[in-house]
């Protein structure tokens, strides 16, 4: 009785959750496999995974089919509830290591003070810039610190899809491991 007041609420049970994990994954893996197709070869898996994420959450929220999927739909709202400092914290980790590991480090050495002044002051510059340009161009009359941390938050960009993409052209290792190494210490 206690289990139906909880599936009446719409919270589900815990192990629900691995529904849309699993399905995730699956579309994902599916995705990845096409790109090995002639057809898709130049498909960027960033991109379509964005389009796919948005689609989905206007199939299951803008449409109100989320809660017409039972536990599929509670999984999905599980996710949608989850700390993200839980995902900060375990996801995060993981993929700095696993871009640390796979940098060329003799490359990295001598690209280092670049790399520091493109994650520092670099960084530092564009959000000051972009702050200046939402503060005075903006009809929102945004206070100037609104406009500083949006700058901050703009300027910060996570390359994963252009390292990928530089990598795949051939594109100089030297400016790919520029881009890389910012990447990671911005991170």
């Amino acid at each position: 009785e206690e289990g139906e007041d909880h599936h009446e609420e719409g919270h589900g049970h815990p192990h629900e959750a691995i529904f849309f994990l699993v399905g995730a994954i699956m579309i994902g893996t599916a995705l990845l496999h096409l790109t090995f197709l002639k057809a898709f070869k130049g498909l960027q898996q960033t991109v379509v995974l964005f389009l796919l994420g948005c689609a989905c959450s206007w199939l299951l929220e803008g449409t109100g089919l989320r809660g017409k999927l039972g536990a599929v739909g509670r999984s999905y709202g599980q996710w949608l509830a989850i700390d993200p400092h839980l995902l900060l914290f375990t996801l995060l980790p993981p993929l700095l290591a696993g871009d640390a590991m796979s940098i060329d480090t003799h490359l990295a050495q001598r690209v280092a003070k670049q790399c520091l002044y493109l994650a520092g002051p670099g960084v530092a510059i564009n959000a000051a810039l972009t702050a200046v340009f939402l503060w005075a161009y903006l009809p929102y009359d945004w206070p100037f610190l609104l406009c500083l941390t949006t700058g901050a938050i703009l300027c910060a960009t996570d390359p994963v899809a252009v390292v990928a993409l530089l990598k795949e052209l051939g594109a100089s290792p030297t400016l790919t491991v520029q881009i890389q190494g910012e990447s990671l210490l911005n991170d």
